[in-house]
């Protein structure tokens, strides 16, 4: 309980610009993006920015930026934009499909991941799931992957399926 209300302070400190602590709170709430060192910059309302650190673990054979590390901080991005909008207490989140693009080979240094939220992204979703026989909505917040210079070097849709937590049928007991 305590890491949960810690939580959502962490995520109204964000929205102030302050990321410090929601960095160190999801090192514990998401445990497998910890190695990659991916990082929040920005969380607000609009948009959500994510680095990922050129760094041995990200690298692949070729020693360029590893494709499923990319995916990662697309997919983690996106996940943080459906997260301005819709918390964890009151909805299940998950993600059900990721599909990414790769453009070209990112030069060296860091990466960053961009992810743009509707202003009319709550109201969408909750027009959905009114609407769906299963109290659901399925949507794509898509996610943009630069490189140091700039470039755009990978391109993610995102598929999210949300639902309130009250039409869930199977909890997590854990």
């Amino acid at each position: 309980m305590m890491l949960e209300r810690f939580f959502y302070h962490s995520l109204q400190e964000a929205r102030q610009g302050r990321v410090f602590w929601l960095n160190a709170v999801f090192k514990w709430i998401v445990p497998f993006n910890a190695p990659h060192g991916i990082r929040v910059l920005s969380f607000s309302n609009e948009e959500v920015r994510v680095n990922l650190p050129d760094r041995r673990v990200n690298r692949n054979h070729l020693k360029g930026t590893h494709a499923c590390a990319m995916a990662t901080a697309c997919e983690f991005c996106s996940g943080l934009a459906v997260l301005a909008q819709f918390e964890m207490k009151d909805y299940r989140l998950i993600m059900n499909r990721l599909e990414v693009d790769y453009m070209r080979r990112p030069v060296k240094g860091d990466c960053v991941a961009k992810a743009d939220i509707s202003p009319n992204l709550r109201e969408e979703l909750q027009h959905l799931i009114s609407k769906s026989a299963d109290d659901a909505a399925r949507f794509v917040i898509p996610s943009v992957l630069f490189d140091a210079s700039g470039s755009e070097v990978a391109r993610a849709q995102v598929h999210w399926h949300i639902k309130a937590w009250n039409d869930v049928k199977y909890k997590p007991t854990a």
